[in-house]
């Protein structure tokens, strides 16, 4: 497997050093010199320059992840890397919920509006597997779950949730990031979540445990 990731801020340097700690050959592209994460590749180039895109050989790549700063840049390259390569898994962090479905239309595959945790979140569809990640901060952690089948939060609504001491930050179904707390939980869903320690471990187990038949 080959990933291209363009842009090397947060987001994309933890991409790096996941996917490299997996073995998988990361190529890096930034406009700002950088040491690589691991194994991965750099390339120093700006990647809205048209002279990057006529120089960049994308036939050995199985995904790309763009993870830029400006959201206007991050869909010219899903538009650009779409045109080039139909069949390319296009993973891209928004930065403003507004422009997620602009993002779809250009061509994306995956698309998440989290900032903190977008690298967990985007690996998780590279690798079509859960990967949960804590975050400390003041004493609250964030935690990201996946819905298991016969979870008993199966047909509530996410402000639901909210009643056991946490906070939703949002949700993503079906490629779709939701912010609505009355949106109805349904099966695989992802919810982020905030809380301390023990509402989270309360929530978690609600998520995973499966409903009980009367």
């Amino acid at each position: 497997m080959r990933v291209l990731i363009l842009g090397y801020g947060d987001v994309g340097r933890t991409a790096a050093r996941i996917l490299t700690s997996r073995g998988v050959d990361t190529v890096v592209v930034d406009k700002e010199v950088h040491e690589p994460e691991g194994s991965a590749e750099f390339i120093r180039a700006d990647v809205t320059s048209e002279s990057f895109w006529e120089n960049i050989e994308l036939s050995d790549f199985d995904a790309a992840i763009i993870a830029l700063p400006e959201d206007t840049h991050a869909i010219f390259c899903v538009l650009t890397l779409r045109r080039m390569r139909e069949d390319l898994k296009i993973y891209v962090r928004c930065n403003e919920s507004e422009n997620a479905e602009k993002m779809y239309v250009a061509g994306a595959d995956y698309v998440i509006v989290l900032p903190m945790v977008t690298a967990e979140m985007i690996l998780s569809e590279v690798f079509g597997e859960s990967i949960r990640r804590r975050m400390r901060f003041e004493n609250i952690e964030i935690a990201v779950y996946e819905v298991k089948r016969g979870s008993k939060v199966v047909g509530k609504t996410l402000k639901e949730l909210e009643g056991k001491g946490v906070k939703v930050i949002a949700a993503e179904c079906g490629g779709r990031v939701i912010m609505d707390l009355n949106f109805t939980i349904e099966e695989g869903c992802r919810i982020a979540l905030a809380g301390k320690t023990d509402n989270l471990l309360e929530v978690e187990a609600e998520l995973s445990i499966p409903n009980q038949k009367d």
